[in-house]
């Protein structure tokens, strides 16, 4: 029986096919991240990981070398501005009234109703999260909508990052203290959307596999 009077949504078209565009996009960008060689100064030589074109190793016994840009380079900063035009409307559907799509549901707990709903949900629910049972969407999805509003708020944090390191980075040579913090705090919001994008992924599958089918909510298509 439903805990919180909750009805089971289909999210809007628009919304749907965003978020599958979002999906491809960053996973697809996740992997190349993880591949690419970054051009500019090394201090030390690294084998390439993606060979589309040789890189730092080529260059061995040089101190200060240059590493060259790749393909993989090059795919991940077009990926990068894909990825940020997405998401600029994926924020601007957040202020729309289209239904499911507001602030309000992405970030619940900037009310005190809201916060109160994230607070009694957690308590309720948290003790099947430790045996790995979730309950249905129907009794309750703000814990879900919160975590879905700091992948978002992650995501444009690594974009914003981004897009000033598209602009600053030295592909000749070393980078400045700015752009090297920038980079840093890039890498950093990087780890914590992975750590999120797990936890939701997970979430996913055991939703499925306990048969809430929630997948027919935000695919593409007919509802």
């Amino acid at each position: 029986m439903p805990g919180t009077g909750e009805t089971i949504v289909i999210y809007p078209q628009a919304i749907r096919i965003l978020h599958s565009l979002l999906a491809l996009s960053m996973l697809a960008q996740l992997a190349v991240g993880e591949l690419m060689d970054v051009p500019g100064a090394a201090g030390e030589p690294e084998e390439a990981r993606l060979g589309i074109v040789p890189a730092a190793y080529a260059h061995a016994g040089h101190a200060d070398v240059i590493v060259p840009v790749t393909a993989g380079f090059e795919a991940h900063e077009c990926l990068g501005l894909v990825i940020a035009g997405l998401l600029l409307a994926r924020l601007l559907l957040a202020f729309s009234s289209l239904p499911e799509t507001g602030w309000r549901n992405l970030f619940p707990w900037l009310s005190a109703s809201g916060r109160a709903a994230l607070l009694a949900e957690a308590g309720a629910q948290a003790g099947g999260w430790m045996r790995g049972r979730l309950a249905p969407p129907e009794e309750g999805e703000t814990v879900a909508r919160s975590v879905h509003g700091l992948m978002l708020l992650t995501a444009l944090g690594i974009a914003a990052a981004g897009v000033v390191l598209f602009f600053g980075w030295n592909e000749h040579g070393h980078q400045t203290a700015l752009i090297e913090a920038v980079g840093e705090v890039h890498e950093t919001l990087v780890g914590l959307f992975e750590a999120l994008l797990a936890a939701h992924i997970l979430a996913v599958i055991l939703h499925q596999m306990q048969g809430h089918n929630i997948l027919t909510r935000i695919r593409p298509g007919k509802a």
